[in-house]
């Protein structure tokens, strides 16, 4: 598979500046094209909604759209008859099949530099090694980077029998009280599985951002590689390419990780694994539970496949274990499922500070200049309480 994009690290140049780029957009029947198009047993399907994604959690990006697509699939000829009534070629209403799909567009051309988050082709082939490595459950993926049924990059998955009227994140489901404090506890411990299996199984030899071809000069210390994202990122506030309403302390920073790396704070790190990074509850689809007291009432549906910022390195940089996580069953269900222990020792605590300090910077890079909605206001709420928060527990942190 051959990658047109160019992938470097987060200290190449900014993600795409949502004012310079055209606005990503579909509609219905482009959705129905690109469907009847690439899923055979789709070619007779029709879209009848197609809802714009837009994650709540850590991993929007301005450079990409995921749409759910709600298809009505009509009932096959040999499903309508039974041993009494011969088929019929005409389509019964009351037989046909509804069922949904992921559909995400990016646009061919990357705005505004070299760097853009993780290219399409790469995310189809990131997603391609967890579904052969791992129970995941993914959906297989389509990649088509032709243009020739719509003006855009595009990924398709495969369809999921639960509709739109009948997913919603995890996330959602807990802010709706539709878990118990058991089933909040099961779906804690299934997806310390997930991630257990995913840093366990789908590992690499080098640490960095994920490319289709081992890169020129690969990157085998994870405290390297991490330094240079690190400073890559931040560096964007501190000459002032983002424009933010609070000060950032710099200096204390500068202070603080240069003694982080006189310690070898990052050096414990031995084998890259893939790191969603900012992959969180709000991008897990669950079926609409029937009974909160009952976690076999729903089940995992379908992972949105978002993985603009995934990339090989630590496992705890994962935004699942943000404290208060990883919870004693997300823990369990980890360990279980093959991944190692993650915060044994205090220096340990104090690298999750260090990743959660770079975590707030790049969600704030990426929204940076989206309007102010009540949810924008409130991610840079926590964007800056995060950042803030960070620096002051890293002035006393150990580093050993």
């Amino acid at each position: 598979m051959a990658d047109s994009t160019k992938t470097t690290s987060v200290s190449s140049s900014l993600p795409p500046d949502s004012s310079t780029a055209p606005a990503l957009h579909i509609t219905g029947e482009q959705a129905q094209l690109v469907i009847r198009k690439l899923l055979s047993e789709h070619n007779q399907s029709t879209v009848l909604k197609i809802t714009d994604i837009r994650s709540k959690g850590y991993s929007f990006t301005a450079s990409t759209k995921t749409y759910l697509v709600d298809l009505i699939q009509p009932a096959k000829p040999s499903d309508e008859g039974s041993d009494l009534s011969p088929p019929t070629s005409t389509p019964v209403l009351g037989r046909q099949s509804n069922c949904a799909c992921f559909l995400t567009i990016t646009h061919p051309t990357i705005y505004p530099g070299e760097y853009n988050p993780n290219s399409l082709p790469v995310i189809h082939d990131l997603l391609n090694s967890i579904r052969t490595k791992t129970d995941i459950p993914l959906a297989e993926s389509i990649l088509d980077t032709s243009l020739s049924l719509i003006p855009y990059h595009l990924l398709l998955s495969g369809t999921t029998y639960a509709t739109s009227d009948s997913l919603l994140s995890i996330a959602d489901a807990r802010k709706l009280g539709l878990f118990s404090e058991k089933a909040n506890a099961f779906v804690d411990l299934e997806l310390g599985k997930l991630l257990g299996q995913l840093h366990s199984n789908v590992q690499n030899d080098w640490f960095g951002v994920p490319q289709l071809k081992e890169p020129a000069d690969p990157s085998y210390v994870w405290q390297e590689t991490f330094t240079n994202l690190f400073e890559g990122l931040i560096s964007h506030f501190e000459n002032g390419d983002i424009k933010i309403d609070f000060e950032i302390p710099y200096q204390e920073i500068r202070l603080y990780h240069s003694r982080a790396i006189g310690f070898s704070l990052f050096d414990d790190v031995e084998v890259p694994s893939l790191v969603w990074l900012t992959g969180s509850e709000d991008d897990v689809f669950i079926s609409k539970p029937t009974d909160r007291d009952d976690p076999w009432s729903f089940e995992i549906c379908a992972i949105l496949p978002v993985a603009a910022y995934a990339l090989w390195g630590d496992p705890l940089l994962e935004s699942f274990f943000v404290p208060p996580n990883p919870t004693k069953a997300m823990a369990e269900g980890y360990i279980g499922a093959g991944g190692g222990a993650l915060t044994i020792f205090p220096r340990q605590v104090t690298k999750r500070i260090w990743y959660d300090l770079f975590l707030a910077l790049l969600v704030l890079c990426e929204i940076r200049d989206l309007g102010d909605s009540d949810e924008l206001k409130e991610k840079r709420a926590w964007c800056e309480k995060t950042i803030l928060d960070s620096v002051d527990a890293l002035k006393d942190a150990p580093n050993y």
